[in-house]
């Protein structure tokens, strides 16, 4: 029965090189420049003074903020990888061979963060180099989290957290290639499931040390027990995002044209708004808690990001990254409709891009609870574009070196079927 479906798409099941050029140069080439401008920002840049904190400081914030932007699109990635298998759900089906070219951006992504690991001290209030800085209760909390806040547990860490989200991703990767090639070998639909289960809790808990390892730990001394929640509701927005973009513009041209259905496509809608009202939910879970429990060990950091003119930032968020997005969603035609779909999603990435501005940079002295600008918090918008080329560039390379539609798999020839919903 599969077989019989397969013929019926291209024998190339490859993106068109053409439109892959077209998204690969122009993305390196606007990396190149952001880490160029960088560059620049920090040689002819403000040097550090005693309301200054020196524009290469600020270049470090803003190249963490872009880091753990696109590191979460490739967790995203993974994570919505092994669900779509555990699911069985033919949106899954028609973002399979996007979300596996995500995924494997995880050896790029551990070159882009190493500053963030050689400069840990410009960061991180716990390293050695700070701490004598601290006020002495600050000191004493630190002091007895160091069997996790110490420099070389972190690096191990680092390290760690590459080589099991790599090693996971390219096994499903693999896999899934080895299925086309010999669908009966094997009993690969079980495979792929039990993989994903596991795969899904390993995600869970080390992308939350790791979000605890590179921004909680920006504040030594606070701590919440449903952060790394909603860094994984954040991701999912990212992925989403991303995939959603890719799978329309690659629909365009075949072999992806005969796969991507109006219905798999308000699938995937319906799932960003149920990520949008998840972040939302768990962000309003975390204030209504620390609210709630009015401790002065945990208000400050909702103070910082309130008082000056962050609050103005902290409104925007609220409008943009729930209410704007949760409104527009809500209509099936809007879901249904690409040239809807493609700026929506492109603005979604930006204000996940804004929400870590603000979850980052009020955690340093000069920012808390006072909202300015400098020439150095351009970091926050340059970075992040610079490293997001980057990682268009690695994930279009990986498009390319693979089929974009996979040509074995359950739910294949339902996905093929002509569309009968209302469309």
């Amino acid at each position: 029965m599969i077989e019989h479906y397969r013929k019926s798409l291209l024998s190339d099941r490859s993106a068109p090189a053409w439109m892959l050029d077209r998204w690969s140069r122009p993305a390196l080439l606007i990396g190149a420049f952001g880490i160029v401008v960088l560059l620049l920002l920090a040689l002819l840049g403000p040097r550090a003074s005693a309301d200054y904190p020196g524009t290469w400081n600020y270049i470090m914030r803003g190249w963490l903020s872009g880091f753990v932007l696109w590191t979460g699109a490739s967790l995203g990635c993974m994570a919505f990888l092994m669900v779509s298998h555990l699911s069985a759900g033919k949106w899954g089906l028609a973002i399979r061979r996007i979300l596996e070219a995500g995924s494997r951006v995880f050896p790029v992504m551990a070159v882009v963060g190493l500053p963030i690991v050689f400069y840990a001290h410009k960061l991180y209030p716990w390293t050695p180099r700070n701490i004598g800085g601290l006020g002495e209760e600050a000191q004493l909390v630190i002091r007895h989290k160091h069997i996790l806040l110490n420099l070389p547990f972190f690096y191990v860490r680092y390290f760690l957290y590459f080589a099991i989200w790599s090693a996971f991703s390219f096994t499903l990767s693999r896999w899934s290639l080895q299925r086309d090639a010999d669908p009966v070998r094997r009993d690969w639909t079980r495979i792929l499931e039990n993989v994903s289960g596991l795969g899904l809790v390993v995600y869970s808990l080390t992308m939350t040390f790791a979000m605890v390892d590179w921004v909680m730990s920006l504040d030594g001394t606070w701590f919440s027990t449903i952060y790394g929640l909603i860094y994984l509701a954040g991701q999912g927005l990212t992925a989403l995002s991303i995939s959603v973009i890719t799978v329309i513009l690659l629909g365009r041209e075949e072999p992806v044209r005969t796969i991507l259905r109006k219905t798999e496509l308000h699938d995937l809608g319906k799932l960003m708004l149920a990520f949008v009202m998840l972040y939302a939910y768990l962000s309003f879970s975390q204030w209504l808690i620390i609210w709630s429990g009015n401790l002065a060990e945990e208000i400050p950091w909702y103070t910082n990001r309130i008082w000056g003119g962050w609050r103005y930032v902290a409104q925007f968020l609220i409008l943009f990254e729930f209410a704007v997005p949760f409104a527009l969603l809500l209509s099936r035609t809007f879901k249904r409709r690409p040239s809807f779909m493609v700026p929506f999603c492109t603005m979604i990435i930006g204000i996940r891009a804004i929400d870590l501005w603000w979850m980052i940079e009020p955690n340093f002295p000069n920012a808390q609870g006072r909202f300015h600008f400098s020439v150095g918090m351009l970091s926050y918008f340059i970075a992040p574009v610079a490293i997001g080329g980057i990682w268009i560039w690695a994930f279009v390379r990986q498009l390319r070196s693979r089929p974009v539609v996979a040509a074995f798999d359950p739910q294949l020839p339902e996905i093929l079927e002509p569309e009968h919903a209302a469309v």
